[in-house]
């Protein structure tokens, strides 16, 4: 009986594993695809613009972050965790469907208020500097919420673990991104540049919306007024993403517009080589596992010991993967350096050293904050999300004097071990049970 016993639970594992590479291969062409479209964008920038071009890439990818954060890690997230609960109803899944989209029109407006009507000086006018305010937003705003609806379009392709269309749809897409981008460095002014970016990303809406229709019969989606029941499950959600834009992107932004006054533009670009390095293989990292793992981690929420297998056995595979592969970039730093972006920026080389090991923690650190948000355990989400910020200010404010931009990798390595070392604290009663 006993052995039986055991050879169900390890049939079960092994199904796991075999199911989680099945549907991460998919994944993988995916985002293996967008994360070289990503490095093929930083190449074009860094070879036309040079290192300032980077900088304001960097920065332009995260004032656009700040606009979608919230709906990805709120609306979307939300999506995916009730679209994935079988024993929701499609009436339940289609009044979720309906007020997400106007929860995320909500804070796009919102967010537009706030940042261009309210603080545009701060936040706009570096990339205003050869155009109108009002051509910007001509193409800023429409580029931006098309944004939105790609990402919001696509969570509901992968609540229902369509891997494969996801991944077709992205590939597709990039193809898309990577031409308008094209276009729009070799072509344009740097704010052209920087506006066909978002412009690029905002048509994949299309490709997603099309598909959507084209399924319209068997997948529930319908479009009318928000329903309070489900605005108040997305709230919960919505309340972690907050947490995730303060005490990350926005505190991101400030951090580097402080290091743009200080450095300048040339210098800065440097430390962002590797940070943007860091963003595609954490793009391959959050699109590989992410697609797969949050939807299958949320359907097992309430079965703790299938969860915790599952969980564990996915971070042991990460875990491995992530050295190994972070371990030959370290060693070839220079290298890398060079070849995705110009010659010159393998002087950055030295900034490497304390970026992969917060990489590390920073990749594992997303498995265990899933699991949270899967959990909707929201103010743990957010004093780790406070207490991780607040590691990486006191390091660069103690150590900027003497070790200028490496105080800023430095800082990175911290947050993240400090951000893994609470989310299991956090998460021991399914880790460890």
């Amino acid at each position: 009986m006993e052995l039986e016993e055991k050879t169900k639970l390890g049939g079960k594992t092994l199904l796991l594993k075999s199911n989680f590479l099945k549907s991460s291969s998919w994944s993988f062409t995916a985002v293996a695809f967008r994360a070289l479209g990503g490095l093929t964008i930083n190449k074009l920038f860094a070879v036309l613009l040079g290192a300032s071009g980077i900088t304001l890439l960097s920065h332009f990818q995260n004032l656009t972050s700040l606009f979608t954060l919230l709906p990805s890690e709120g609306v979307n997230r939300s999506i995916m965790k009730y679209w994935s609960d079988k024993d929701l109803g499609e009436k339940e899944k289609t009044a979720i469907f309906k007020t997400g989209f106007w929860v995320t029109l909500v804070i796009f407006l919102m967010t537009l208020g706030i940042l261009y009507f309210w603080q545009k000086e701060y936040f706009f006018d570096r990339f205003m500097q050869e155009i109108s305010p009002s051509e910007f937003l001509l193409i800023f705003i429409p580029a931006v919420f098309l944004m939105l609806m790609s990402g919001y379009l696509n969570s509901v392709i992968l609540a229902l673990r369509k891997v494969k269309v996801y991944a077709i749809i992205n590939i597709t897409s990039l193809i898309v991104l990577v031409i308008v981008v094209y276009v729009g460095v070799k072509f344009g002014t740097v704010t052209q540049a920087l506006l066909s970016f978002a412009l690029g990303y905002g048509l994949m809406a299309f490709v997603a919306f099309g598909y959507l229709i084209y399924k319209r019969k068997s997948i529930p989606l319908r479009f009318g007024l928000p329903d309070g029941k489900s605005l108040k499950k997305i709230a919960r959600f919505l309340a972690m993403a907050i947490s995730a834009i303060v005490f990350g992107r926005l505190l991101d932004f400030a951090v580097r517009d402080y290091m743009i006054d200080l450095y300048g533009l040339e210098r800065t670009g440097l430390w962002q080589s590797v940070a943007k390095m860091s963003t595609s293989y954490l793009l391959v990292f959050t699109g590989t596992v992410g697609v797969v793992y949050y939807p299958k981690m949320a359907s097992l929420i309430n079965d703790g010991k299938a969860l915790k297998t599952y969980v564990g056995r996915v971070m042991g595979f990460v875990s491995f993967v992530t050295v190994l592969c972070l371990g030959v970039y370290y060693l070839n730093k220079e290298f890398v350096l060079r070849l995705f972006f110009d010659n010159g920026f393998e002087s950055a080389a030295y900034l490497v050293r304390y970026q992969v090991i917060g990489d590390v923690f920073c990749i594992l650190s997303y498995l265990l904050a899933y699991l949270l948000s899967a959990k909707v355990q929201t103010m743990k989400y957010i004093w780790a999300q406070l207490i991780s910020a607040l590691i990486y200010l006191g390091v660069i404010s103690v150590l900027l004097e003497n070790y200028e931009l490496e105080a800023l990798t430095l800082g990175y390595m911290w947050r993240y071990i400090g951000f893994f070392i609470i989310l299991l604290i956090f998460n021991r009663r399914t880790l460890f049970r």
